[in-house]
């Protein structure tokens, strides 16, 4: 059992368990002091895991905050740093599969717009998103504007496109990846960029 020097008046030796028996006791202080000692750690651990610090920082919050309300739950004497990171790698994948999911249904709403433009041979002015998307194409080099063209436009298989390019399916499928994944930055770039309406 690890040992840690807590100066309260007279210097005393206090275990993390004794803190973690104060802290389900109701000791606000000990918990600070639980935190103290394992905030470093567990942010490093959060780092690993999920290197956005942004993130790091909301994660290694929210594992604090939930273990300080399900305190009564964690046995005193066993480890308590494998208990916050344990809470903290579920937060982390939970965050993950968030964002994940956030990712894909973007995907699909930059593709819906795709097939828009294509079919409507223009865009419409009411919609700043496809102006965006507009800008964004435009910048394109000219191989990746004629791969979507030949997706969206004329709406060829990946087959038909491989011929089309002398190339494999798996490089249309993965080409067609990266050049929505750089739409799509580009416009969310473009949005953050645009001044908030008045």
């Amino acid at each position: 059992m690890k040992s840690y020097n807590i100066f309260v008046g007279d210097t005393s030796t206090e275990t993390e368990a004794d803190l973690v028996t104060r802290v389900q006791s109701g000791e606000l202080e000990a918990y600070e002091e639980l935190l103290s000692l394992h905030s470093t750690h567990l942010r490093a651990f959060i780092a690993m895991k999920l290197p956005i610090p942004h993130l790091i920082d909301e994660i290694a919050h929210e594992t604090f905050v939930f273990a300080h309300r399900h305190i009564m739950d964690f046995e005193a004497g066993t480890d308590f740093g494998k208990w916050l990171r344990a809470i903290a790698f579920n937060l982390v994948r939970k965050e993950t599969l968030r964002h994940q999911r956030l990712s894909k249904n973007q995907e699909k709403f930059l593709e819906h717009h795709l097939v828009q433009q294509a079919g409507k041979g223009e865009f419409a002015p009411e919609s700043p998103t496809m102006v965006y998307l507009e800008e964004c194409l435009q910048r394109l080099p000219d191989k990746q504007r004629e791969l979507l063209n030949h997706k969206y436009t004329l709406s060829e298989s990946s087959r038909e496109i491989a011929e089309a390019f002398q190339q494999s399916e798996a490089w249309v499928r993965t080409t067609l990846c990266r050049i929505r994944t750089s739409l799509r930055q580009c416009i969310e770039h473009k949005i953050e960029a645009s001044p908030e309406p008045v």
